[in-house]
């Protein structure tokens, strides 16, 4: 038992610059479970590494010579698949290739701070919080999530008028593991499929931009990043810009906020649920997928109150099973679906 207590979390860091590494090293160190076992300064190195000394968890540079950290990442998932934190750059290049990470697999990412400022110590605390999450992701979970696949379904096409079915709102909020369960949800939504669609996924601005364009780009439907009074439309998902709650406000308008967090984070996906419980009440479908933490139980709750609908990710397809997890002890769940019926299970509760 005393065992198990006190054992490490390995993890390889991988960065090209030599200050990055040792400050990197310097803060994991100072919590009493972590330690650094190795480096390496590039994408090759990093394959020998992991073979070599089989680390519990990686953190990767984004930007790097000879093998970027996207390309390190896919041999990672190759060869010993283990949870991977990204670090990456604010620019836009740095946003984009993250996106891309997070969609093949790498549990979070952290920002590196402003190379003016060089403040990692500003990090320090986010850093450490997410290494500590990565080491509870079985391998053979990450394996698992590698090679799900949405099982593709005959639906029939129907025409979204209101004649058919008032138009429902759906809702989707995740957060650790999210772009990835999002990359197998939203392209397979039908474009006919009278809802509208609002996303909550915690993470930071340049970010959520980046991800709603690479979503819209591979979906049926449209997918951008919400502006203050947007209107929602059929066929559209919006997404929350980081660091604004987004909720619903009067005439089918989105109204972006900068309250205060909820449960830590802004957006949260609590502040999207309880505002459009109330505009769109029995119309309204919550899905809370992937992530840690407790946003999306309060919202939930008061979706039921209306009379809307609520699935969560079933266990055996998250990442993470910390918001879904809230949700379902709370009892007031209808659905609880594993990853690749959640869109199967969107489409009748819409006709439902």
């Amino acid at each position: 038992m005393s065992e198990v207590a006190n054992k490490k979390i390995n993890v390889l860091v991988v960065d090209d610059s030599t200050l990055m590494r040792r400050v990197i090293t310097d803060l994991l160190h100072k919590h009493p479970s972590i330690n650094v076992i190795g480096y390496a300064i590039n994408g090759e190195m990093a394959i020998r590494q992991l073979q070599k000394l089989k680390p519990d968890v990686i953190t990767l540079d984004v930007e790097m010579p000879l093998m970027n950290g996207l390309e390190t990442l896919k041999e990672i998932n190759k060869i010993r698949p283990t949870p991977t934190i990204m670090l990456s750059s604010l620019t836009k290049e740095g946003a984009d290739v993250t996106i891309q990470a997070l969609e093949l697999g790498a549990v979070d990412f952290v920002q590196k701070p402003d190379a003016r400022k060089f403040d990692l110590n500003s990090v320090e605390e986010e850093l450490i919080q997410k290494v500590l999450v990565a080491s509870q992701i079985a391998q053979t979970k990450l394996i698992e999530r590698t090679q799900i696949q949405i099982k593709k379904r005959e639906r029939p096409v129907i025409r979204t008028t209101q004649k058919v079915s008032r138009v429902k709102t759906v809702i989707i909020g995740c957060s650790t593991g999210g772009p990835q369960a999002l990359k197998q949800i939203i392209p397979e939504l039908p474009h006919d499929l009278p809802a509208q669609y609002l996303i909550v996924q915690h993470m930071p601005p340049k970010f959520t931009e980046m991800l709603a364009q690479r979503l819209d780009k591979m979906s049926k439907i449209t997918v951008k990043e919400a502006k203050d009074y947007d209107t929602l439309e059929a066929g559209q998902a919006l997404l929350a810009p980081g660091n604004f709650h987004m909720c619903m406000g009067s005439q089918n308008k989105v109204k972006l906020t900068q309250e205060p967090p909820v449960w830590g984070v802004r957006p949260a996906v609590d502040m999207t649920l309880t505002s459009s419980a109330r505009v769109f009440k029995q119309d309204l479908i919550s899905v809370i997928l992937t992530g840690m933490g407790h946003d999306g139980s309060r919202g939930v709750e008061v979706v039921k109150k209306f009379g809307g609908y609520s699935i969560a990710e079933h266990k055996s397809t998250c990442v993470i099973y910390g918001m879904p997890k809230q949700v379902v002890e709370s009892g007031h769940v209808d659905k609880v679906l594993p990853l690749y019926d959640v869109v199967d299970g969107i489409v009748k509760a819409v006709y439902s």
